[in-house]
């Protein structure tokens, strides 16, 4: 999962925690993400992984070979006594072949309409999460109401 930076966000009649935008007013949503992933040679000494991704998602690509940037977006109900269960609303993504020796990028993004409660949570996952573009303009999710 995706941990923002909720400084930079603008979080009007939303709330977020730990990776999740959460719904305080009901209605029909707009939602919205877009994330871009990047790779350089990995033996460029200046380069480090995203901060956002996890120290377990911090794999080399092989010289040469194929990887797969996908991602996805999730919904989540809370419902009394029952764990959340997500569900995935969006999926998109390619496999790009990326050689050794430059720098290399490619963005997903992708939106829909979905119904959404209060306390509804949405999120975003990718695979590859320590190629994620450090820069905010490169990778960003939100929602907005479009009626009640």
């Amino acid at each position: 999962m995706i941990h923002w930076n909720a400084e930079q966000g603008l979080l009007t009649q939303f709330g977020y925690h730990d990776g999740r935008v959460l719904v305080r007013k009901p209605g029909l949503y707009y939602i919205y993400a877009k994330t871009c992933f990047r790779y350089y040679n990995e033996l460029d000494p200046g380069v480090t992984p995203h901060p956002r991704a996890s120290p377990l998602d911090h794999r080399p690509v092989a010289t040469s070979s194929t990887v797969q940037l996908i991602q996805y977006v999730f919904h989540e109900r809370p419902s009394r006594g029952a764990p959340l269960r997500p569900t995935l609303i969006m999926k998109s993504g390619g496999t790009q072949r990326w050689k050794v020796g430059g720098y290399h990028m490619y963005c997903q993004q992708q939106g829909r309409t979905v119904a959404l409660r209060t306390g509804d949570g949405l999120f975003v996952r990718v695979s590859n999460s320590w190629m994620l573009d450090p820069e905010a303009e490169g990778s960003y999710f939100g929602a907005f109401r479009i009626s009640h």
